[in-house]
């Protein structure tokens, strides 16, 4: 039992890493866009950039998103006592889960802000493009509401 319980504990720390290095990378997509973002056709500059702004900020949020996940996992998932008192000293105290659920809240609220800020970054490249707004358009901002309503019944729930 204590073999599968290691073997799983070390599972668990590489799907932590890999879902670091998935951050990492969206990092450097964030900055790729940010680059980007400059050479962007001079006539309509002010709407363009606009829109990439936008579309890097969301790469970032998705990004801080992973990277939330991966400590959380390591935090949780930590075995030794010493360590974890290390750890919860070092990392803010927003961050110091117990348990799925705080882990879970965490990442609703950090996951509604990339989804709001990715839904503007739609609306306003529709807008720049005069792209009329259809009925498809009021899906994110549904799931957005359905999602905080989720969070806060269970935030209430839980206190």
């Amino acid at each position: 039992m204590k073999y599968q319980y290691l073997a799983i504990y070390y599972l668990i720390k590489i799907i932590a890493g890999l879902v670091f290095l998935t951050g990492i990378s969206f990092v450097f997509l964030g900055i790729y866009e940010f680059c980007h973002t400059f050479s962007i056709n001079k006539i309509h500059f002010a709407e363009a950039t606009a829109v990439q702004f936008l579309q890097t900020i969301d790469m970032f949020l998705i990004a801080i998103v992973s990277f939330i996940f991966s400590l959380g996992l390591l935090v949780l998932f930590n075995n030794n006592e010493n360590d974890l008192a290390t750890k919860q000293s070092i990392l803010p105290k927003w961050l110091n889960v117990k348990n799925f659920m705080e882990l879970k809240i965490i990442l609703w609220e950090a996951v509604l802000t990339t989804l709001v800020i990715s839904y503007l970054a739609r609306l306003a490249e529709h807008k720049f493009k005069q792209i009329p707004l259809s009925y498809n358009s009021l899906i994110i901002p549904i799931a957005i509401l359905l999602i905080s309503i989720s969070l806060t019944i269970l935030k209430k729930s839980d206190h």
